[in-house]
Formats: C-alpha cells, sequence, structure tokens
C-alpha cells in the first residue's frame, strides 16, 4: 500500500508544482500513481484522491477491443523501468467524463527515489494542436480533392469541347461534300441516259448492217471497228461502270447523311429523335472500326421517337460501340438489341470480347480509369458517356464474364421529364 504522506510533497517543490502548466504524475515501480499536481487533476478531470494508488495503465486509452486496460507489455513506460527516459512521446488518457485527452509525455527514473515514487511523468495537452492538425490535414484533403475535380471536369470540358469540334468538322464536311455529291450523281444519271441512247442507236445501225453485205469494203471496215472495240464488251461493261459509280455516289451520300444526323450541329438542343436511327448513323460512322473486328447482328424493336440531345445520344454509341470492337481480339461478334415500354426505351450493346474483371467493373465509369495500355485510351469515354446517360436521367449498366463478353445497356425516358414507375417495367417490349 501507498502511505498517504506520500502525497504531500515538500512545501517549495509543491507549490512549484502545483503552479506548472503541464501535468506531472509520480509512479512507483508498478505503474501506479503516487503524486499529481493540479494541471493533472485539471486535464484529468479526477481529484488527487482518485488518482493515488490508481494504475496509470487504466487511464490510458485501451488498445484492445473487448476495452480491457491498456496492455503494461505495450506501455513506453516501460523505458523508465530500468533507468531510461522518455522524450516528446505521444499517448492518449481517459478523461473521468469519458473523453479523450490527447497528451505528449515525457518520462525518466529518480536517481534517488523518493517515499516510494520512482519516476517522474510530465504531460502537456495537445489536443487542440492534434484538432488543429486533422483540421489543415482534412483542409489539404479537400484542396486536393477540389484540385482533382477541377482537373476532371477541365479534362471533360477539352473533351467535350474536341467533340463539339468534330461535330463542326463533320458537318461543314458533310456541306461540302453534299454538293459535288450531288452534282456527280446527277451528271451521272445523265450520262446512263445517254449511254442507253448511243447504245439504242448502235442497235440500229447493227440491224442494218446486212444492207451493207453489198459493199464490201465498207462492211469489213465496221466489222473491224467493233472488233476493236469489243463492242459487246462495252455494252456490258459500260452498263456496269454506271452502276457501280451511282451506287458509290449513294454509298457516300449515306455516309455524309450520316455524319450531319451524328453531328447534329444544328440541332443540339432537346428535341425529338430515334435512338435507332442515331445507332445506325453512328454504325456508319464508325464503321472502319468494326469491320476488320466483327460481324454485327442487329435486333431493332422499332423504337418510337424520344425527347432527347441526339447528337450527346450519338456519342454514347460511338463510345459503346468503339469499345465492343476493340474488347474483340481476333474476329467476334456485335449484337445490337432494341426494346421499350411506355415509358423507356432501351439499346443494348453486346460483345464476344474479352470481358471486364469483376473488381473493374465498379470502375469502369470513373474519370481516367481505363484498362487499355498507354496511349491507347484516356479513360473519360464511358465517363463521359455516363455523364450524359445521367443528364438525360437515363442509366447505363453493364454486365460482364471475363472471357465471354460484356453487355452494356442504355435505357431511355420517352419523354424529358418522364417519371420512372417500376410498376411499368414488366411491360416491356423486346425483340
Amino acid at each position: 500500500m501507498i502511505e498517504k504522506d506520500y502525497t504531500v510533497f515538500p512545501a517549495c517543490a509543491e507549490l512549484l508544482l502545483h503552479t506548472m502548466s503541464e501535468g506531472v504524475l509520480g509512479l512507483d515501480k508498478e505503474h501506479r500513481i503516487t503524486r499529481v499536481n493540479r494541471a493533472t487533476q485539471c486535464m484529468l478531470g479526477w481529484q488527487a484522491a482518485e488518482l493515488i494508488g490508481q494504475d496509470v495503465h487504466g487511464f490510458l486509452q485501451p488498445r484492445r477491443r473487448d476495452g480491457s486496460p491498456y496492455p503494461r507489455s505495450e506501455s513506453p513506460l516501460n523505458w523508465v523501468d530500468s533507468g531510461g527516459a522518455l522524450y516528446y512521446i505521444e499517448d492518449v488518457f481517459w478523461r473521468k467524463d469519458g473523453s479523450l485527452l490527447e497528451a505528449e509525455i515525457s518520462a525518466a527514473a529518480l536517481e534517488q527515489p523518493d517515499h516510494g515514487t520512482y519516476a517522474i511523468v510530465l504531460m502537456q495537452d495537445i489536443s487542440e494542436r492534434k484538432e488543429n492538425q486533422r483540421a489543415l490535414l482534412k483542409a489539404f484533403q479537400d484542396l486536393d480533392a477540389l484540385n482533382e475535380g477541377l482537373e476532371k471536369a477541365h479534362s471533360q470540358l477539352l473533351q467535350s469541347e474536341k467533340m463539339a469540334s468534330v461535330g463542326q468538322l463533320a458537318a461543314g464536311v458533310a456541306h461540302e461534300i453534299n454538293n459535288p455529291i450531288g452534282f456527280i450523281n446527277s451528271n451521272l444519271g445523265s450520262l446512263k441516259g445517254q449511254v442507253e441512247g448511243l447504245l439504242a442507236v448502235l442497235s440500229a445501225y447493227e440491224s442494218a448492217e446486212q444492207i451493207l453485205s453489198g459493199h464490201a469494203e465498207l462492211f469489213e471496215a465496221i466489222k473491224q471497228a467493233k472488233s476493236a472495240a469489243d463492242l459487246e464488251f462495252l455494252r456490258e461493261d459500260i452498263r456496269n461502270l454506271i452502276a457501280e459509280s451511282l451506287e458509290g455516289v449513294n454509298r457516300v451520300k449515306k455516309i455524309v447523311d450520316d455524319l450531319k444526323d451524328f453531328s447534329r450541329i444544328d440541332s443540339a438542343e432537346w428535341n425529338y429523335s430515334n435512338p435507332e436511327q442515331g445507332l445506325e448513323s453512328t454504325l456508319n460512322i464508325v464503321w472502319n472500326e468494326i469491320k476488320y473486328k466483327a460481324e454485327v447482328v442487329k435486333s431493332y424493336a422499332g423504337l418510337p421517337d424520344i425527347e432527347c440531345i441526339a447528337s450527346q445520344i450519338n456519342q454514347v454509341f460511338m463510345n459503346l460501340l468503339v469499345n465492343a470492337a476493340q474488347a474483340i481480339e481476333d474476329r467476334g461478334t456485335i449484337t445490337l438489341r432494341t426494346g421499350y415500354d411506355e415509358s423507356n426505351v432501351w439499346v443494348e450493346i453486346e460483345d464476344t470480347g474479352k470481358g471486364i474483371k469483376p473488381e473493374h467493373l465498379n470502375r469502369i465509369f470513373e474519370p481516367f480509369f481505363t484498362t487499355k495500355p498507354v496511349g491507347k485510351g484516356t479513360g473519360l469515354g464511358l465517363s463521359l458517356a455516363y455523364g450524359i446517360v445521367q443528364r438525360h436521367r437515363g442509366n447505363l449498366g453493364v454486365r460482364s464474364e471475363l472471357g465471354k463478353g460484356t453487355v452494356f445497356r442504355l435505357t431511355l425516358p420517352r419523354t424529358r421529364v418522364a417519371e420512372i414507375d417500376s410498376s411499368e417495367s414488366s411491360g416491356s417490349k423486346e425483340s
């Protein structure tokens, strides 16, 4: 037992200790408290009589989940048992009201034990300093998050501006190409009629060849001219050449129309548009990315027009189609499906590619996240697509099986302010 008179300091020392702003604890060999000053009492909220004789570890924050006392084997105060010393070690104490006191402690063994006191511990309340440090750290973290958000927003803005520029360029190119395509198509149509007329004249002349049989020299000259020109081949080939030229012009015209539909630079506002038509236009625009990688299978339900910003929805289609093609390593299939109900329309783009790892599924819509090699992707495509769908109050979902493929499902409301009622989902029409 610790004797009562151990709590009484010599008058001079006691006066000094009780005027100190730092807390002072005296400990015996068993780390029981032998002496305290007023600062310690104020910090911990206990009176001296409540502290004297108590194991100091009972006032240290438990390290164990069961709330048992601070394990003495882990106590930094063990250093002073063999005459050592501690300087500016941070630790946490329990206050009487159950709150925590963050303190900086120093401890040293006494060369000459004083009435059972073998070590002196100095403690300074650093709760305010630690709180300020935490506040400063949080401020830095918030600033870092803000900077990261600004960087993402800046990158997305650049990407959006890039897409807008591409759209303007596409619309401009389409307009410029349309003029020559128009007169080439018109000229080829006229040429086709004129050639047919010439061929008809040739046929009429051929019917008179028998009459010229009595004029041997003239008949032979005509025969040699027909042979040199290979007239029979010309009749067939010239028709084929004109037909192929007209088909080529029509294909170019279709590409131009798809470019204009894809960019929709003249209607970057909410209008009624058909998603299947937009999907077809976008498919033609990115066909060069797909034709060497996959066969495209279409299963359309005949979607109604929906209220949307068509150029933005086309951009979503473009990202999903290009990703589907890039996911296929050799040769595969891309399947396009559509369906609708009273409130929504949906479009599925499925590929038979390598699939997405399960741990990546929850991150694929994050800005800058990409599984593509360096230089092959910015990590912004799906993020921008997701943002567009969110602004349309739709949903962009994904399911994937590693090694078998991936399905992206885009769901959009049929009208801009449509409220989605889960009870209506059972009546969807699917192809």
